[in-house]
């Protein structure tokens, strides 16, 4: 049984340009070789020229979300190129997001259009902070929303996330900025990741760590741990996180205090009945300090409610905090905290050679299997998973062949069957070239015979992507074909605006992937490096052919983008 198709659509082509995906390495074929040094270099070149000519079209757009969603892409991929145009841009951008999120007081239906503002602006955030902590926190301030009447929790929420995962990014560079703007979220309410902002200070910048935990300690003083279940977590978390000496012991000593003086105004120093609302609080609270009891000589009060629970010290590093950096690529910095933390060392290690497989970078992973996994099953599962990654050109077997046209047989729909030859290409392909072909031909005969109609362009817009990783001239040859039929689609669209969903905002389109449509075309620009690195110039001529301006400098845009971004990976077997 085959997945859906639209999931396999999702798959191939809905994969983020600049995502982290999971990838084999895939021989090239058609005798293609990676571009050289200068051959890179004369791409970047054209790839400037491009950004350049999408940047001075900016002032052209009516739409202030599309000159801001632009703006932004162009600040983050001209910063090391042109940083004053860069600087200059963000102020553009900083003006249209400041001026719509401060012009609403938004019934319901204006909801969505303040969301997408606030996530242009929490785009623009992270992407200035890579370069300059101190620009995005004055972006930050900047473009601080303002409402006249209570807004939705989750908008709330997420503008708490978005201060504490800049402070977290900026917690190495920059300490103030990070203190700061853990303060800020502090007076919010107690979220998890204070504790991971906590640990980025604790290791780097001990002075501003202390402050920061100072404050949460103060705040807590009159915190409702015993009915908010919230604040019973990330007192928990704090207390089992951060110990002396990573935590000031005049502030941890204060911090078990404030546990056990609530313990004890709860009735805790007596036994309470299992019905009693109080006990399971009582129990929580002895069996959170059981192991830091000697800074409080009253905790002895509360020794019944103790179940004999030990907690190692922390170090104050999380879990949470593993992800994070794996997802930054910090190898060298997860090693280091791995020979300092034995209980934590194993479970690094092993994600450490899964995000090494994951990326593709096959020889750190046996690197890194060789020098610190040593047991034997263990080993041989992971080297088994290296030599799964790993892809010859050879013959696909015949029993193999003759599986898959048994499977292909009994699909009952050509859309079926086109789906399913196109997985299968994906499947084999850098495998077995010839088959591979022969597949994407047979399943183009297939399209070909479909109603015209959004099945059968996606498909077609699939074949064209499979046909580019292998830098096959067909790939532009159905494009060439396609985009005639996106311009019809969109102009259709543009009469429909209303009716089914909202394609324009200001009179341009919207960029935000509203309805089928707009889906289609953002999951396709997602996917602009394969045709962009297969031949550019071709790529940008194609792009040209849209005929709504807004929609063709975005095409051009991301195209540019992909280039600086370096050579795509293609997408994994399965």
């Amino acid at each position: 049984m085959i997945r859906s198709h639209r999931s396999f659509f999702a798959l191939v082509l809905g994969v983020a340009l600049f995502s982290t995906v999971f990838v084999n390495t895939h021989a090239q074929q058609d005798g293609a070789t990676p571009p050289n040094k200068e051959e890179i270099a004369a791409l970047r070149e054209k790839a400037f020229k491009v950004l350049d000519s999408v940047a001075g079209q900016l002032n052209t757009l009516q739409s202030p979300e599309n000159r801001a969603r632009m703006g932004s892409n162009l600040v983050y991929s001209l910063w090391q190129h042109d940083e004053e145009r860069a600087r200059s841009l963000l102020r553009l951008v900083q003006e249209d997001i400041k001026t719509e999120l401060q012009k609403y007081a938004p019934p319901a239906r204006e909801y969505e259009t303040v969301a997408v503002y606030l996530k242009l602006r929490q785009d623009t955030i992270e992407r200035v902070s890579k370069y300059d902590p101190e620009a995005a926190f004055d972006f930050l301030k900047a473009t601080q929303p303002v409402f006249e009447r209570p807004f939705p929790q989750p908008i709330v929420d997420a503008e708490q996330s978005l201060e504490l995962r800049l402070a977290k990014q900026v917690a190495s560079r920059n300490p103030d900025v990070a203190l700061k703007l853990g303060r800020q979220t502090l007076e919010r309410g107690f979220s998890s990741d204070l504790i991971t902002l906590l640990s980025k200070l604790t290791r780097h910048h001990e002075q501003q760590a202390q402050i920061l935990y100072k404050d949460i300690v103060e705040k807590l003083r009159n915190a409702d741990m015993l009915n908010d279940w919230n604040v019973r977590y990330f007192v928990q978390s704090l207390v089992m996180s951060f110990r002396p000496p990573a935590a000031n012991e005049a502030a941890f000593r204060e911090l078990v205090g404030i546990f056990v003086t609530k313990a004890l105004d709860s009735g805790c120093a007596n036994k309470l009945p299992d019905e009693d609302n109080r006990a399971n609080f009582c129990r929580w609270v002895a069996e959170s300090i059981s192991s830091a009891a000697k800074y409080d000589a009253r905790a002895a009060r509360l020794k019944h409610w103790d179940s004999n629970l030990d907690y190692s010290p922390g170090d104050g590093f999380t879990f949470q905090e593993i992800d994070e950096l794996l997802q930054e690529n910090a190898f060298e910095q997860l090693e280091e905290i791995a020979e300092k933390r034995s209980d934590m060392r194993d479970v690094i290690y092993t994600r450490l050679v899964h995000q090494a497989i994951s990326n593709g970078d096959l020889d750190r992973a046996r690197n890194l299997i060789d020098r610190f996994v040593t047991d034997p099953r263990r080993r041989k599962e992971m080297l088994a998973q290296i030599a799964s990654r790993e892809t010859k050109t050879v013959a696909v077997p015949e029993e193999t062949l003759a599986e898959i046209r048994k499977r292909l047989d009994k699909l009952a729909t050509d859309k079926e069957r086109a789906w399913f030859l196109l997985e299968q290409a994906n499947r084999f392909g850098g495998v077995d070239p010839k088959f591979v072909f022969k597949l994407l031909k047979e399943a183009g005969e297939i399209i070909d015979t479909l109603k015209p109609g959004n099945d059968q362009t996606r498909l077609q817009i699939v074949m064209a992507l499979l046909y580019s990783f292998d830098k096959n001239d067909r790939a532009f040859a159905i494009m060439e074909s396609v985009v005639p039929k996106l311009n019809e689609l969109v102009e259709v669209a543009v009469k429909l605006d209303g009716y089914d969903t909202n394609y324009l905002r200001d009179g341009e389109w919207n960029m935000s992937s509203n309805g089928s449509i707009g889906s289609l075309l953002t999951d396709l620009s997602h996917q602009a490096a394969y045709f962009a690195w297969f031949d550019f110039d071709r790529a940008v001529n194609l792009a040209s052919q849209f005929e709504r301006p807004e929609i063709r400098m975005m095409a051009h845009l991301k195209l540019a983008q992909s280039i600086l971004a370096g050579p795509p990976k293609r997408l994994p077997r399965y």
